[in-house]
């Protein structure tokens, strides 16, 4: 399993329409037998942050090979592309985690 961070820096004014295309994306990414979750956010301290948080039955390398060279990521990166100041990509190593019906540790 993989997990994704990505903090995208928008040009201001410009947060709703990468929004709306993310929307979209996720539409159709939470379609792949491999996705397991996704939560896009924004933060009222920076309006021109958008941070997306992603869950994958995948490896790194089969998510860069398998899945971002799909069709649908096209208009999703050209919106960024456009108006997108920065993007940085985190890839997380799961280590411990807690959920609110169980507690337990991995590792």
């Amino acid at each position: 399993m993989i997990t994704l961070i990505v903090f995208a820096k928008v040009k201001p004014g410009c947060r709703e329409e990468l929004l709306e295309t993310g929307r979209v994306l996720f539409n159709e990414l939470s379609k792949e037998p491999t996705f397991l979750d996704a939560w896009l956010h924004t933060t009222e301290d920076d309006p021109d942050l958008i941070v997306v948080y992603e869950r994958w039955n995948e490896t790194k390398e089969s998510f860069v090979r398998d899945l971002l060279p799909k069709p649908f990521y096209k208009p999703y990166l050209a919106v960024l592309e456009r108006i997108g100041l920065s993007r940085k990509i985190h890839w997380l190593e799961e280590r411990y985690a807690w959920r609110s019906d169980d507690a337990r540790t991995i590792e």
